[in-house]
Formats: C-alpha cells, structure tokens, sequence
C-alpha cells in the first residue's frame, strides 16, 4: 500500500510546486528553500539533533515549552525544527532566534526523505500534533530513529478514515 501511496505523491508532485508558486504570490517564502522541501538541507555541525517537526503557527506555539525543556535539560544536544510553512518558521525564529534550527519538512517521498534523514541523522523525531507520513516514518524505522509524536490527537471522524487506509497507516 506504501508503494501506492509513493506514486501518487509523485504523480501530485508536479501540482504541488504549483501550488507552492501560487501562494507565493502572497506570501513570498514559499518561493524560498524549495531545496529543502526535497531534502536538500545543510548538514548539521556536531552531534546528531533531537529533531522537532511542527507544521505550522499553531504546532510551533504547542511546541514552545518542549523546546524551550529540551534547549534547557540538553544544551550540549543541537535542535532543529522542521516546518512546512513560512510562517511557522517565521514565528520559530522570532521566538528562538538561532537557538534551535530550522528547514523545511521534505516531502514524503523515498528520495526527499533519505536525503533529510541522511544529512540531519536525527537521534530523535518528535512530531508535533498527529502527523502520519508513511515514508518517512518507515525510513526513520529502518535507520532507528525513535519517531514520538507529541500532543497528538485523533478524533472518531480522523480514526475512521485511518482506518479505510489500515494498510497504509498500519505499516508507521
């Protein structure tokens, strides 16, 4: 089912840049770092980072107090944070500065994601929120790195849906 999933990704790719050059015509950030959005993100000096990912504004604003725990219990450990809009990342940096850092979430696809997890080399992911990307958990698991997701949620109306897909959300 994975594999499914995999080529309508790829097959959506193509709108998706689309989509990514239409909002930026308001918001200009989405032309920035499309880079990352593939896995092309600077590698990390020093040790591995304990990874955040948090979507967006509301996720960042849920994960204040878990970075600001981890930048306190871990100061030796580096944070980076991952966001897939540019107000997440703009809200990030106004309230971090350059105390964590931050890239673009890749999109879930086998190559974007291999890129990301083999530059990073997080020794944890904490996803914020419930966020179910099966190739990228799928590729943490096979380079053992523990997946946690953090503050999740899930409503009878979402938990019905995951269970239509039960192949797909089965094998995360």
């Amino acid at each position: 089912m994975r594999i499914v999933y995999t080529l309508i990704l790829y097959l959506l790719t193509p709108f998706v840049l689309l989509r990514l050059l239409w909002r930026g015509l308001r918001a200009p950030g989405y032309w920035q770092r499309w880079g990352e959005r593939f896995g092309f993100v600077p590698v990390p000096a020093g040790a591995a980072p304990i990874w955040v990912h948090a979507v967006s504004v509301g996720e960042v604003q849920a994960a204040v107090p878990l970075l600001r725990a981890l930048l306190k219990r871990y100061p030796a450990v580096p944070v980076l944070v991952t966001t897939t809009t540019p107000t997440g990342s703009d809200q990030l940096r106004s309230l971090f500065e350059s105390r964590v850092s931050h890239v673009y979430m890749p999109y879930d696809l086998p190559g974007a994601v291999a890129r990301f997890l083999d530059r990073v080399r997080p020794r944890l992911a904490l996803i914020m929120e419930t966020e179910i990307w099966p190739n990228l958990y799928h590729a943490c698991a096979r380079r053992n790195v523990p997946v946690l997701l953090v503050n999740a949620r899930l409503s009878a109306r979402s938990a019905a849906g995951y269970r239509r897909v039960r192949a797909l959300t089965a094998a995360t």
